[in-house]
């Protein structure tokens, strides 16, 4: 395939994140937005560290010459300590079939009011032809569809500022989730949650590069528009906090107070941050399945199986299994951390 240049890679790394949860604003509300203005300190402490993350990360990535999930995270060479992690991370991508399945749903339904299984139908069968076509796919599809959503993106949200709505309700007083008391925790809840989705990008995308300069180019760049995307995100939520708070895709009904139009070009952004996140970390889960005659059927089924359990519901998924993610990435960026100063040190010995 056609080595990856700098904004391919960023391109990548938007797509992977830039989710249902991100670009509807319904994380940025749940992880920042119930801490009022406290908020832009984890959004701003969240920024930093996705740069420094997505630097380790293509730094190992090349070092060892590996986008093996394992292996960009654990420290220790050991075939069970290697797999384990891989296993539990490709678990943790495909249940993310589930999660974006179920905010496919949760936006038709919101926007048009179809019955939620047809948005989670689309979402399921779209990222199954991706993913059929390996990461060479994968990245051609990324390579067009970030930047258009990314653009589109930050200009609704710039409206949604420029629009000044009046707070229609309270303005403190709302109650973070239980696995999130405070701004600190839960910043770093969401960063090691992200992270997560980050790996299999990060290593992909690496390896892939043109060269080292581009490879640590993108991440950086990568990672800056996500913390951009961030913050703008956060100031458009606060404008209304009660609105926001009410919501399953605040960012969607913010959207559809200025304008129809714009609430319909808000819509095809957010189905597309869906479809880019699904297919990425399902990618992610199909690189830890055996090459064998049952793969493509696997990954059919996997898909199939997901989408069923996407039907609980899109707003129940944020609140519960992205925070419990969130403190098994913990885990893994201290492990990656480690991982990226045993390759420094053995690389100067080498030296």
């Amino acid at each position: 395939m056609k080595k990856l240049k700098m904004f391919n890679i960023a391109a990548l790394y938007i797509g992977v994140i830039m989710g249902a949860g991100f670009a509807s604003g319904r994380e940025a509300w749940q992880f920042f937005g119930v801490f009022g203005e406290q908020g832009y300190y984890g959004a701003i402490a969240v920024t930093v560290c996705f740069v420094i993350v997505a630097c380790m990360l293509s730094y190992i990535a090349l070092s060892k010459n590996t986008s093996d999930l394992g292996r960009l995270i654990s420290p220790v060479e050991s075939r069970f300590v290697v797999n384990t992690v891989g296993i539990i991370t490709a678990a943790i991508y495909y249940s993310m079939i589930i999660a974006m399945t179920a905010a496919g749903g949760s936006l038709l339904n919101q926007q048009f009011g179809i019955n939620k299984a047809a948005g989670g139908a689309i979402i399921a069968v779209l990222v199954v032809i991706t993913v059929l076509g390996d990461f060479e796919r994968v990245s051609k599809v990324f390579k067009l569809l970030s930047p258009v959503l990314f653009v589109l993106g930050m200009i609704t949200i710039g409206l949604v500022i420029a629009a000044d709505f009046p707070q229609s309700g309270a303005v403190t007083g709302y109650k973070p989730g239980g696995m999130t008391p405070n701004w600190q925790i839960s910043a770093l809840v969401f960063l090691a949650y992200n992270t997560l989705g980050m790996i299999t990008m990060a290593g992909s995308s690496a390896v892939n590069a043109a060269d080292r300069k581009n490879a640590f180019a993108g991440a950086i760049l990568g990672a800056l528009c996500l913390g951009a995307l961030t913050i703008v995100l956060l100031r458009a939520l606060l404008s209304d906090m009660a609105f926001s708070s009410g919501l399953d895709l605040p960012m969607l009904g913010f959207s559809g107070r200025i304008s129809r139009v714009l609430n319909i070009v808000y819509a095809v952004v957010l189905y597309g941050a869906v479809y880019s996140t699904a297919a990425s970390t399902y990618y992610g889960f199909s690189t830890k399945l055996p090459d064998s005659r049952y793969k493509k059927a696997i990954i059919v089924g996997g898909a199939a199986v997901g989408f069923m359990l996407g039907l609980t519901g899109f707003k129940t998924m944020v609140e519960y299994l992205y925070p419990a993610q969130g403190y098994i990435g913990i885990v893994f960026l201290v492990m990656i951390a480690v991982n990226f100063f045993n390759e420094i040190r053995k690389n100067i010995k080498a030296k």
